[in-house]
Protein backbone atom coordinates (compact mmCIF):
# COMPACT_ATOMS: atom_id res chain seq x y z
CA UNK A 1 0.00 0.00 0.00
CA UNK A 2 2.79 2.13 0.67
CA UNK A 3 4.59 1.97 -2.52
CA UNK A 4 0.92 2.26 -4.43
CA UNK A 5 0.86 5.57 -2.56
CA UNK A 6 4.74 6.59 -2.88
CA UNK A 7 3.66 5.76 -6.94
CA UNK A 8 0.62 8.10 -7.29
CA UNK A 9 2.45 11.19 -5.37
CA UNK A 10 5.23 10.59 -8.44
CA UNK A 11 3.01 10.68 -10.46
CA UNK A 12 1.20 13.55 -9.34
CA UNK A 13 4.42 15.86 -8.94
CA UNK A 14 5.78 15.03 -12.15
CA UNK A 15 2.88 15.86 -14.20
CA UNK A 16 2.84 19.22 -12.10
CA UNK A 17 6.58 19.98 -12.73
CA UNK A 18 5.54 18.63 -16.94
CA UNK A 19 2.92 21.65 -17.46
CA UNK A 20 4.66 24.17 -15.39
CA UNK A 21 7.68 23.61 -17.99
CA UNK A 22 5.21 22.88 -21.15
CA UNK A 23 4.67 26.57 -20.90
CA UNK A 24 8.10 27.98 -21.95
CA UNK A 25 8.82 28.25 -25.25
CA UNK A 26 11.76 26.68 -26.97
CA UNK A 27 13.29 27.32 -30.57
CA UNK A 28 15.39 24.41 -32.26
CA UNK A 29 16.24 25.43 -36.19
CA UNK A 30 16.38 23.25 -38.79
CA UNK A 31 20.84 22.55 -38.71
CA UNK A 32 20.77 20.40 -41.78
CA UNK A 33 21.98 23.31 -44.24
CA UNK A 34 25.11 23.47 -41.43
CA UNK A 35 28.19 23.28 -43.27
CA UNK A 36 31.59 21.60 -42.03
CA UNK A 37 33.87 24.54 -41.88
CA UNK A 38 37.25 25.09 -39.38
CA UNK A 39 37.80 29.47 -39.95
CA UNK A 40 33.81 29.99 -40.98
CA UNK A 41 30.54 30.62 -40.27
CA UNK A 42 29.09 26.75 -39.82
CA UNK A 43 25.50 27.50 -38.81
CA UNK A 44 23.12 30.71 -39.54
CA UNK A 45 20.00 31.79 -38.58
CA UNK A 46 17.81 34.48 -39.28
CA UNK A 47 15.73 36.58 -37.06
CA UNK A 48 12.46 35.24 -38.88
CA UNK A 49 13.19 32.54 -37.19
CA UNK A 50 14.65 33.24 -33.97
CA UNK A 51 15.46 37.02 -32.88
CA UNK A 52 17.63 38.01 -29.97
CA UNK A 53 14.47 40.28 -28.92
CA UNK A 54 12.67 36.79 -27.73
CA UNK A 55 15.78 36.04 -25.45
CA UNK A 56 14.32 36.64 -21.49
CA UNK A 57 16.88 35.94 -18.46
CA UNK A 58 17.01 32.30 -18.12
CA UNK A 59 17.37 31.68 -22.02
CA UNK A 60 20.09 29.57 -22.92
CA UNK A 61 21.20 28.27 -26.26
CA UNK A 62 23.28 25.33 -26.87
CA UNK A 63 24.96 24.90 -30.11
CA UNK A 64 25.39 20.74 -30.41
CA UNK A 65 28.97 20.30 -32.50
CA UNK A 66 30.33 17.42 -34.45
CA UNK A 67 32.75 15.01 -32.51
CA UNK A 68 35.32 17.39 -31.36
CA UNK A 69 38.46 17.14 -29.59
CA UNK A 70 40.07 18.91 -26.50
CA UNK A 71 38.48 20.37 -23.70
CA UNK A 72 38.17 23.99 -25.12
CA UNK A 73 34.94 25.16 -27.01
CA UNK A 74 35.67 25.50 -30.70
CA UNK A 75 33.11 27.60 -31.51
CA UNK A 76 31.78 31.60 -30.83
CA UNK A 77 28.19 32.95 -31.03
CA UNK A 78 28.30 36.10 -33.36
CA UNK A 79 25.57 38.13 -32.99
CA UNK A 80 25.04 40.64 -36.03
CA UNK A 81 23.20 43.62 -35.60
CA UNK A 82 22.22 47.06 -36.76
CA UNK A 83 24.55 50.09 -35.75
CA UNK A 84 22.19 52.82 -35.32
CA UNK A 85 25.48 55.15 -34.71
CA UNK A 86 24.58 58.79 -36.19
CA UNK A 87 28.16 58.81 -37.18
CA UNK A 88 28.04 55.95 -39.46
CA UNK A 89 27.00 56.58 -43.64
CA UNK A 90 25.95 60.32 -42.62
CA UNK A 91 23.65 59.31 -40.09
CA UNK A 92 21.93 55.35 -41.61
CA UNK A 93 24.65 53.68 -39.48
CA UNK A 94 25.95 50.28 -40.67
CA UNK A 95 25.47 46.49 -39.97
CA UNK A 96 28.04 45.21 -37.25
CA UNK A 97 28.53 42.30 -35.62
CA UNK A 98 29.94 41.13 -31.88
CA UNK A 99 31.12 37.55 -30.57
CA UNK A 100 30.07 35.95 -27.16
CA UNK A 101 32.38 33.20 -26.07
CA UNK A 102 30.52 30.01 -24.19
CA UNK A 103 30.04 29.69 -20.68
CA UNK A 104 29.70 25.95 -20.28
CA UNK A 105 31.33 23.52 -23.12
CA UNK A 106 31.21 19.36 -22.15
CA UNK A 107 31.03 16.36 -24.81
CA UNK A 108 30.20 18.97 -27.57
CA UNK A 109 27.81 21.54 -26.37
CA UNK A 110 28.30 25.23 -26.16
CA UNK A 111 26.42 26.75 -24.09
CA UNK A 112 25.77 30.70 -24.13
CA UNK A 113 23.33 32.39 -21.41
CA UNK A 114 21.77 35.51 -21.00
CA UNK A 115 23.93 38.00 -19.08
CA UNK A 116 26.90 36.49 -21.99
CA UNK A 117 25.05 37.50 -24.82
CA UNK A 118 23.72 41.23 -23.18
CA UNK A 119 27.23 41.65 -21.94
CA UNK A 120 28.62 41.13 -25.60
CA UNK A 121 26.18 43.77 -27.43
CA UNK A 122 26.46 46.30 -24.85
CA UNK A 123 23.83 49.20 -25.16
CA UNK A 124 22.88 47.70 -28.54
CA UNK A 125 18.64 46.89 -28.13
CA UNK A 126 18.22 42.99 -28.66
CA UNK A 127 15.76 44.27 -31.48
CA UNK A 128 18.19 45.28 -33.42
CA UNK A 129 20.37 41.94 -33.81
CA UNK A 130 18.93 40.66 -37.55
CA UNK A 131 20.81 37.26 -37.46
CA UNK A 132 22.88 35.13 -35.21
CA UNK A 133 25.93 32.72 -36.69
CA UNK A 134 27.75 30.24 -35.49
CA UNK A 135 31.41 30.72 -35.86
CA UNK A 136 34.37 28.02 -36.04
CA UNK A 137 37.44 28.89 -34.24
CA UNK A 138 40.16 26.98 -35.32
CA UNK A 139 38.84 23.33 -35.16
CA UNK A 140 36.90 21.78 -38.00
CA UNK A 141 33.31 21.58 -36.69
CA UNK A 142 29.54 21.03 -37.78
CA UNK A 143 26.93 22.54 -36.10
CA UNK A 144 24.59 19.42 -35.47
CA UNK A 145 21.77 21.84 -33.18
CA UNK A 146 20.61 24.49 -31.95
CA UNK A 147 18.31 25.47 -29.43
CA UNK A 148 17.51 28.41 -28.13
CA UNK A 149 15.47 27.19 -24.49
CA UNK A 150 12.93 29.48 -22.71
CA UNK A 151 12.25 32.17 -24.91
CA UNK A 152 9.11 34.63 -25.76
CA UNK A 153 7.22 32.86 -27.86
CA UNK A 154 5.28 35.01 -30.58
CA UNK A 155 2.07 35.22 -28.95
CA UNK A 156 4.01 37.18 -26.17
CA UNK A 157 5.94 39.21 -28.18
CA UNK A 158 2.62 40.63 -30.28
CA UNK A 159 1.19 40.82 -27.09
CA UNK A 160 3.90 43.03 -25.31
CA UNK A 161 4.89 44.93 -27.98
CA UNK A 162 8.26 43.38 -28.59
CA UNK A 163 10.01 44.11 -31.80
CA UNK A 164 12.98 42.63 -34.03
CA UNK A 165 14.46 43.42 -37.35
CA UNK A 166 13.79 41.75 -40.22
CA UNK A 167 16.75 41.35 -42.37
CA UNK A 168 16.42 40.14 -46.42
CA UNK A 169 19.60 38.95 -48.23
CA UNK A 170 18.63 39.39 -52.09
CA UNK A 171 18.74 36.39 -53.56
CA UNK A 172 19.13 36.98 -57.12
CA UNK A 173 20.02 40.86 -57.12
CA UNK A 174 19.95 42.80 -60.77
CA UNK A 175 22.42 45.22 -62.11
CA UNK A 176 20.08 47.97 -63.22
CA UNK A 177 19.81 51.59 -64.61
CA UNK A 178 17.53 53.87 -65.66
CA UNK A 179 14.45 53.04 -64.06
CA UNK A 180 15.15 49.74 -63.56
CA UNK A 181 13.92 47.35 -60.56
CA UNK A 182 17.39 45.19 -59.09
CA UNK A 183 15.17 43.35 -56.02
CA UNK A 184 12.40 42.12 -55.86
CA UNK A 185 11.03 40.98 -52.29
CA UNK A 186 7.72 38.93 -51.52
CA UNK A 187 5.91 39.18 -48.52
CA UNK A 188 7.38 35.97 -47.14
CA UNK A 189 10.77 37.33 -46.86
CA UNK A 190 8.98 40.79 -45.97
CA UNK A 191 5.66 41.53 -44.39
CA UNK A 192 5.27 44.92 -45.05
CA UNK A 193 2.16 44.84 -42.11
CA UNK A 194 4.79 44.17 -39.32
CA UNK A 195 6.42 47.91 -39.57
CA UNK A 196 5.64 50.38 -37.33
CA UNK A 197 5.96 54.01 -36.86
CA UNK A 198 9.28 53.20 -34.89
CA UNK A 199 10.18 51.13 -38.30
CA UNK A 200 13.14 52.25 -40.52
CA UNK A 201 13.94 50.64 -43.72
CA UNK A 202 17.24 50.83 -45.06
CA UNK A 203 18.86 49.15 -48.71
CA UNK A 204 21.98 48.10 -48.77
CA UNK A 205 23.65 48.11 -52.69
CA UNK A 206 26.79 48.70 -54.52
CA UNK A 207 26.99 51.70 -57.17
CA UNK A 208 29.58 53.12 -58.67
CA UNK A 209 29.19 56.82 -57.15
CA UNK A 210 32.03 58.74 -55.44
CA UNK A 211 31.94 58.52 -51.35
CA UNK A 212 30.48 61.70 -51.69
CA UNK A 213 27.82 62.30 -53.89
CA UNK A 214 24.79 64.35 -53.14
CA UNK A 215 23.18 62.39 -55.57
CA UNK A 216 19.94 59.58 -54.65
CA UNK A 217 20.48 56.39 -56.64
CA UNK A 218 17.47 54.11 -55.19
CA UNK A 219 14.00 54.28 -54.57
CA UNK A 220 11.43 51.94 -52.77
CA UNK A 221 8.64 50.88 -54.46
CA UNK A 222 5.76 49.41 -52.72
CA UNK A 223 3.22 47.39 -55.07
CA UNK A 224 -0.15 45.78 -54.46
CA UNK A 225 -2.08 44.25 -57.73
CA UNK A 226 -5.09 43.52 -55.74
CA UNK A 227 -5.99 46.54 -52.74
CA UNK A 228 -8.78 46.85 -51.73
CA UNK A 229 -8.11 49.39 -48.12
CA UNK A 230 -5.41 52.23 -50.36
CA UNK A 231 -7.08 55.32 -51.71
CA UNK A 232 -4.58 55.49 -54.34
CA UNK A 233 -5.29 52.14 -55.87
CA UNK A 234 -6.78 52.42 -59.43
CA UNK A 235 -8.29 49.09 -61.04
CA UNK A 236 -6.91 47.27 -57.54
CA UNK A 237 -3.18 48.61 -58.22
CA UNK A 238 -0.84 50.37 -56.05
CA UNK A 239 2.61 51.47 -57.35
CA UNK A 240 4.07 53.49 -54.63
CA UNK A 241 7.43 55.35 -54.45
CA UNK A 242 9.42 56.14 -51.53
CA UNK A 243 12.26 58.26 -51.77
CA UNK A 244 14.96 58.04 -49.20
CA UNK A 245 15.55 60.55 -46.19
CA UNK A 246 19.28 59.55 -46.21
CA UNK A 247 21.52 57.95 -48.42
CA UNK A 248 24.86 57.72 -49.74
CA UNK A 249 26.95 55.68 -52.59
CA UNK A 250 26.01 52.72 -50.59
CA UNK A 251 23.08 52.65 -48.37
CA UNK A 252 19.71 54.55 -48.37
CA UNK A 253 17.21 55.26 -45.03
CA UNK A 254 13.38 55.51 -45.57
CA UNK A 255 11.01 56.02 -43.08
CA UNK A 256 7.76 54.75 -41.83
CA UNK A 257 5.77 58.09 -42.64
CA UNK A 258 6.98 58.39 -46.23
CA UNK A 259 5.81 55.07 -47.43
CA UNK A 260 2.46 55.69 -45.47
CA UNK A 261 2.31 58.69 -47.94
CA UNK A 262 3.16 56.61 -51.02
CA UNK A 263 1.10 54.02 -50.44
CA UNK A 264 -1.90 56.03 -49.43
CA UNK A 265 -2.73 54.26 -45.98
CA UNK A 266 -1.05 52.84 -43.04
CA UNK A 267 -2.46 49.17 -43.81
CA UNK A 268 -0.41 47.79 -45.77
CA UNK A 269 -1.64 44.48 -46.02
CA UNK A 270 -2.96 44.01 -49.71
CA UNK A 271 1.26 44.64 -50.50
CA UNK A 272 3.07 41.87 -52.64
CA UNK A 273 5.91 43.07 -53.12
CA UNK A 274 8.84 45.69 -52.30
CA UNK A 275 10.76 46.62 -55.08
CA UNK A 276 14.82 48.54 -54.71
CA UNK A 277 15.22 50.26 -57.73
CA UNK A 278 17.77 52.83 -59.50
CA UNK A 279 16.18 56.30 -60.13
CA UNK A 280 18.09 56.68 -63.61
CA UNK A 281 21.18 58.65 -61.66
CA UNK A 282 23.78 55.59 -62.55
CA UNK A 283 24.07 51.34 -62.03
CA UNK A 284 23.22 50.15 -58.93
CA UNK A 285 22.88 46.35 -57.53
CA UNK A 286 21.16 46.09 -54.20
CA UNK A 287 22.10 43.26 -52.04
CA UNK A 288 20.13 43.51 -48.63
CA UNK A 289 17.02 45.29 -47.03
CA UNK A 290 17.06 45.52 -43.37
CA UNK A 291 14.01 46.48 -41.72
CA UNK A 292 14.29 47.66 -38.16
CA UNK A 293 12.01 47.24 -35.04
CA UNK A 294 8.97 45.51 -36.51
CA UNK A 295 6.14 43.69 -34.92
CA UNK A 296 5.77 40.11 -34.62
CA UNK A 297 1.92 39.23 -35.95
CA UNK A 298 0.02 36.48 -34.20
CA UNK A 299 -2.78 34.47 -35.13
CA UNK A 300 -4.32 31.64 -32.82
CA UNK A 301 -6.11 30.05 -36.54
CA UNK A 302 -4.24 26.46 -35.84
CA UNK A 303 -5.92 26.25 -32.39
CA UNK A 304 -9.21 27.31 -33.76
CA UNK A 305 -8.77 24.73 -36.48
CA UNK A 306 -8.13 21.81 -33.98
CA UNK A 307 -11.03 22.80 -31.66
CA UNK A 308 -13.05 22.58 -34.71
CA UNK A 309 -11.93 19.30 -35.61
CA UNK A 310 -12.32 17.87 -31.30
CA UNK A 311 -15.97 19.34 -31.61
CA UNK A 312 -16.80 17.45 -35.00
CA UNK A 313 -15.07 14.29 -33.82
CA UNK A 314 -17.07 14.19 -30.38
CA UNK A 315 -20.42 14.41 -32.37
CA UNK A 316 -19.59 11.20 -34.33
CA UNK A 317 -19.09 9.70 -31.23
CA UNK A 318 -21.08 6.27 -30.38
CA UNK A 319 -21.32 6.76 -27.15
CA UNK A 320 -24.62 8.96 -25.79
CA UNK A 321 -22.42 9.89 -22.52
CA UNK A 322 -19.03 11.03 -23.99
CA UNK A 323 -20.95 12.59 -26.87
CA UNK A 324 -22.59 15.07 -24.45
CA UNK A 325 -19.70 15.68 -22.32
CA UNK A 326 -17.65 16.15 -25.16
CA UNK A 327 -20.35 18.27 -27.02
CA UNK A 328 -20.52 20.72 -23.95
CA UNK A 329 -16.80 21.22 -23.63
CA UNK A 330 -16.83 22.14 -27.27
CA UNK A 331 -20.18 24.48 -27.00
CA UNK A 332 -18.49 26.26 -23.59
CA UNK A 333 -14.92 26.97 -25.41
CA UNK A 334 -16.87 28.42 -28.44
CA UNK A 335 -18.81 30.49 -25.60
CA UNK A 336 -15.46 31.93 -24.14
CA UNK A 337 -13.85 32.20 -27.56
CA UNK A 338 -17.10 34.41 -28.80
CA UNK A 339 -17.12 36.49 -25.68
CA UNK A 340 -13.18 37.18 -25.37
CA UNK A 341 -12.74 38.67 -28.60
CA UNK A 342 -11.73 41.99 -27.84
CA UNK A 343 -9.24 40.80 -25.59
CA UNK A 344 -6.84 37.56 -27.22
CA UNK A 345 -3.78 38.60 -25.90
CA UNK A 346 -4.98 38.61 -22.12
CA UNK A 347 -7.04 35.40 -22.41
CA UNK A 348 -4.09 34.01 -23.98
CA UNK A 349 -1.78 33.91 -21.01
CA UNK A 350 -5.18 33.37 -18.60
CA UNK A 351 -5.42 30.19 -20.63
CA UNK A 352 -2.13 29.14 -19.74
CA UNK A 353 -2.16 29.63 -16.44
CA UNK A 354 -5.57 27.92 -16.32
CA UNK A 355 -4.80 24.92 -17.41
CA UNK A 356 -1.55 24.51 -15.23
CA UNK A 357 -4.16 25.25 -12.16
CA UNK A 358 -6.87 22.50 -14.26
CA UNK A 359 -4.21 19.77 -13.91
CA UNK A 360 -2.76 20.56 -10.64
CA UNK A 361 -6.25 20.41 -9.59
CA UNK A 362 -6.97 17.08 -11.46
CA UNK A 363 -3.63 15.45 -9.96
CA UNK A 364 -4.97 16.47 -6.44
CA UNK A 365 -7.64 14.88 -6.94
CA UNK A 366 -6.20 11.66 -7.91
CA UNK A 367 -3.66 11.93 -4.60
CA UNK A 368 -6.85 12.19 -2.55
CA UNK A 369 -8.50 9.69 -3.70
CA UNK A 370 -5.61 7.50 -3.76
CA UNK A 371 -4.96 8.49 0.07
CA UNK A 372 -8.69 7.72 1.01
CA UNK A 373 -8.67 4.26 -0.68
CA UNK A 374 -5.38 3.63 1.08
CA UNK A 375 -6.71 4.25 4.41
CA UNK A 376 -10.22 2.05 3.61
CA UNK A 377 -7.80 -0.62 2.42
CA UNK A 378 -6.01 -0.43 5.55
CA UNK A 379 -8.64 -0.28 7.78
CA UNK A 380 -10.29 -3.14 6.10
CA UNK A 381 -6.48 -5.27 6.61
CA UNK A 382 -7.25 -4.95 10.46
CA UNK A 383 -10.56 -6.82 10.36
CA UNK A 384 -12.07 -10.07 10.02
CA UNK A 385 -15.37 -11.44 8.70
CA UNK A 386 -17.30 -13.38 11.64
CA UNK A 387 -19.45 -16.02 9.84
CA UNK A 388 -21.98 -16.86 13.08
CA UNK A 389 -21.92 -13.15 13.97
CA UNK A 390 -22.30 -11.82 10.07
CA UNK A 391 -20.09 -8.70 10.37
CA UNK A 392 -16.72 -7.67 10.71
CA UNK A 393 -14.70 -7.81 14.00
CA UNK A 394 -11.38 -6.65 14.87
CA UNK A 395 -8.42 -9.26 14.77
Amino acid sequence: MKRTLSLLIGTAAAVILGAINAAAENVSPDTRKAVETSDGVTFSVASDVLSASQFKEDTKITVSLSETEGDECPVKLVLNYWDANTDLNNGIGAPASVEAEATEYKDGNAVFDYDTITAALGDTDLSMVYSIDVLATGETVTCKGFEATDVYSAAEMAENDILRTTWVHVRKPKETDNWGQSASIGVDQFDTSTMTDKTWVIAQFESELPDDTFTNAVELILQSTDDTVSPKAKNGTVWGKVSPVLFNNHYAMFLYEDMVDAYGTEDMSCVTVVYVGDTGNGKIKCTDLYALRCKTLFTEEPEEESSEAVTEESSQEESTAESTVETDTSADAAAVEENSNDSHADEKTTTKKNIVFIIIGIVAGIVIAGIVVYIILGKKSKEAYDISKHRFIKK
